[in-house]
């Protein structure tokens, strides 16, 4: 096999599928969308319940327990983060505003992907998505537990 053809088939291989660049620029699309509803949604002012706009039900946690569950003022940091609030939404939720960030960091990212192609790149972010979303669940979390540590019942 000659050398100029090894090197298409190299280049070839360091280019991800036409089908996962469909994928990944749906999934950009998906994380615009959210952003966009993020954007729209007017940020509760006690930190959480913000969801309720969008026609879901109040917290069953607060509703039934008096208590908070780890998700509780999610959708209020994305919103407060959409205007630039930071410190109100990291109040709201830490872990929630961390997910805001790798939303946020991972379209132009994943537009740069579709674009390119590159495999090295869908991997790095890959990592990236994967690693900040699960440290954003831990962060979530353990803000749950702080607050059932501080809280008096």
């Amino acid at each position: 096999m000659s050398q100029d053809r090894l090197a298409q088939i190299e280049h070839v291989a360091c280019r991800i599928s036409q089908t996962e660049r469909l994928a990944l620029a749906l999934l950009t699309g998906c994380l615009v969308a959210v952003l966009g509803v993020a954007a729209w949604l007017t940020p509760d002012p006690s930190g959480m319940g913000t969801h309720q706009q969008l026609g879901f039900p109040p917290c069953t946690s607060v509703s039934l327990l008096g208590l908070r569950c780890p998700a509780c003022g999610m959708t209020t940091s994305w919103a407060l983060m959409s205007e630039g609030r930071i410190a109100e939404a990291l109040s709201a939720n830490t872990g929630g505003a961390m997910l805001f960030v790798i939303a946020w960091l991972s379209v132009p990212w994943l537009g740069w992907i579709c674009a390119k192609g590159s495999v090295q790149a869908r991997q790095v972010w890959g990592i990236f998505a994967l690693s900040g979303t699960v440290a954003s669940m831990l962060i979530a979390f353990i803000s749950w537990v702080w607050y059932f540590a501080t809280s008096r019942f």
